[in-house]
């Protein structure tokens, strides 16, 4: 999670402006913060190369809120409470949709329901899948620290070649994960969080990309990354 930060603060040059009146358009986001009394949730998006807050609701009483904006195209946005810390939750909006989050504020960005269409779907089963092979490294990695303790060097050879195994496989899922939802705005979207380092891989994907997502938000930073020396 803190990888996707990292990625779209290095990508977008965050501003605070927020509009004081909610705009009209293709999208609805509603839901509710529960137990949440009083706070200011924000709605973001890219706009000209930049995450901005584009609307605001001042929370007084009602958990309870609902945005209605206008987007071009599928786009990763964030539901955000300034007032907690990590209080973002990133979500995929599609035009012509109604999206749902329901969360709690002790836990505001931590497994929030959200429904929407298929990009959320796709990426909420491509987290799943990425928490199961970060909880396997995890898992090495303090296998590899207590072998390290008690110097045994066969043990410790035997888990290096496991870590490098689970890397390649972590690698393929990812890629055929890209492949195989290549029409969809996540292929674009997860090439470049996932290989944002890796140009060789981002030049295979972005061949192989139809033109509508060569063309779209995250395609054109794909081919933004890959024009950088």
């Amino acid at each position: 999670m803190k990888k996707i930060y990292v990625v779209l603060a290095s990508l977008f040059f965050l501003t605070g402006s927020c509009s004081t009146e909610h705009q009209k358009g293709n999208l609805l986001i509603k839901g509710n913060v529960k137990d949440l009394k009083l706070g200011t949730l924000l709605l973001k998006r890219m706009i000209h190369d930049s995450l901005k807050s584009i609307d605001s609701i001042k929370v007084d009483g009602n958990e309870h809120f609902e945005f209605q904006t206008d987007i071009k195209e599928p786009q990763v946005m964030i539901l955000a409470l300034p007032e907690i810390k990590d209080g973002q939750i990133l979500f995929f909006a599609e035009p012509n949709d109604t999206i749902t989050i329901h969360t709690f504020l002790e836990s505001f960005a931590i497994n929030p329901q959200i429904k929407a269409g298929i990009n959320q779907a796709k990426k909420v089963e491509y987290q799943k899948m990425m928490k199961k092979f970060n909880e396997k490294k995890m898992d090495l990695f303090k296998a590899k620290v207590e072998a390290s303790q008690a110097n045994n060097q066969a043990k410790l050879d035997s888990i290096q070649t496991k870590m490098q195994n689970l890397d390649k496989k972590d690698a393929l899922y990812s890629l055929n994960f890209i492949f195989n939802n290549k029409e969809l705005a996540i292929a674009p979207y997860t090439a470049m969080m996932t290989f944002y380092n890796n140009k060789k891989a981002l030049d295979t994907i972005y061949k192989v990309l139809p033109e509508q997502q060569q063309k779209s938000i995250y395609g054109k930073e794909i081919k933004r990354i890959l024009s950088k020396q």
